[in-house]
């Protein structure tokens, strides 16, 4: 279960509540001290004295009220938090009666004597128990709601979080069956043809397979990783295709260890093979890219096939990466498309660590 650990009130919440206290406090006084002053006698110091009374003990019963974790946290016993929050309020009521009859020496210049008026004490005592056990449990009943509100959330986001890892994972699971039909055609034709390319593909194929396997995250790796998969990738199509495919791969030394999500590329080099070498009978080439640019890591990936039709639809290769993308940066990256003057995708992705 979460736990959730009280947490002071800010400042501003703070002064709000302080001052709140004040004023109400003062006009309790001002009520309670014009009362005896009219009921009793007529002597002003009933009025002072109230004031410094209400004053003095509604802010330490306040105080006492908003900071009573630092006190109630040493048990989980709701019996036992109510007592020491009685204690406190009493501790409240002896040290503003004191403070009181202290001022009011001062400010009348008679005498002041520790502890001597048993009887205001015990009305104090009595108005602090009544007045702050109430407002207690309504603070409580305001926090025990905020924690199950903040549990709830905590769940929510825990919930959300596995979805999307859970979307993660199939939209992982999409990219990599996805050209094992040709690969397996190829290797089935080069084995009577050509043995010792069958055994080449069988190897390299398992190879990219240890890497889709042997990933502590299915997340994020490095960007050294992910160019280890396209390369393995396009030698398995460059035995598969011949003299018709030729690669490169261009990535800055100073990024290979920077993060990155895992599968990204393969999908647009699979799309360039399908579209741009598989298409037609002469040589064609395809360019892979992983910069640094302006504090963003650039992934392109051209091809010397044919162009883009003019009005271009998102197959199921880039229509993955973008579903992916979008979970992982919502909108905090770009996929671009470009015919003129190269012809290339183009992913711009944050920097990471």
């Amino acid at each position: 279960m979460l736990q959730v650990s009280p947490l002071t009130p800010t400042t501003s919440k703070l002064i709000t509540k302080v001052l709140m206290v004040i004023l109400v406090s003062i006009g309790i006084g001002l009520c309670f001290g014009t009362y005896l002053y009219f009921t009793v006698d007529h002597q002003f110091s009933r009025i002072v004295t109230s004031v410094l009374s209400s004053l003095d003990i509604g802010s330490l019963m306040m105080l006492a009220i908003y900071y009573r974790f630092y006190f109630t946290n040493i048990t989980d016993s709701p019996y036992l938090r109510v007592l020491i929050m009685i204690c406190l309020l009493i501790l409240a009521a002896m040290l503003g009666s004191e403070l009181t009859l202290f001022l009011k020496a001062l400010i009348y210049r008679t005498p002041f004597t520790f502890f001597n008026s048993a009887g205001f004490y015990v009305l104090n005592i009595l108005i602090a128990l009544v007045a702050g056990i109430p407002m207690y449990v309504s603070e409580e009943w305001k926090e025990n709601l905020n924690s199950r509100v903040v549990t709830q959330q905590f769940k929510l986001l825990q919930l959300e979080q596995q979805n999307t890892l859970f979307e993660l994972e199939l939209l992982r699971a999409k990219i990599n069956p996805h050209f094992l039909y040709n690969v397996h055609n190829s290797i089935a034709g080069l084995i009577s043809k050509d043995p010792e390319k069958a055994e080449t593909m069988v190897l390299l194929l398992s190879k990219f397979f240890r890497f889709t396997l042997n990933k502590n995250s299915a997340t994020f790796h490095t960007i050294g990783d992910e160019i280890g998969i396209i390369r393995t990738y396009l030698d398995l199509q460059a035995i598969r295709y011949e003299e018709r495919l030729t690669y490169i791969i261009d990535a800055d030394p100073a990024i290979i260890d920077l993060q990155m999500p895992s599968f990204i590329l393969q999908p647009l080099v699979e799309n360039a093979v399908k579209h741009g070498i598989e298409p037609i009978s002469v040589k064609g080439s395809i360019t892979v890219s992983i910069l640094l640019i302006d504090k963003n890591i650039q992934l392109k990936v051209a091809d010397t096939g044919p162009d883009f039709p003019d009005s271009p639809g998102i197959g199921m290769g880039l229509q993955t990466v973008n579903n992916k993308l979008r979970l992982l940066y919502k909108e905090d990256f770009k996929l671009n498309i470009s015919k003129l003057p190269e012809k290339y995708v183009e992913i711009i992705l944050p920097k990471g660590n």
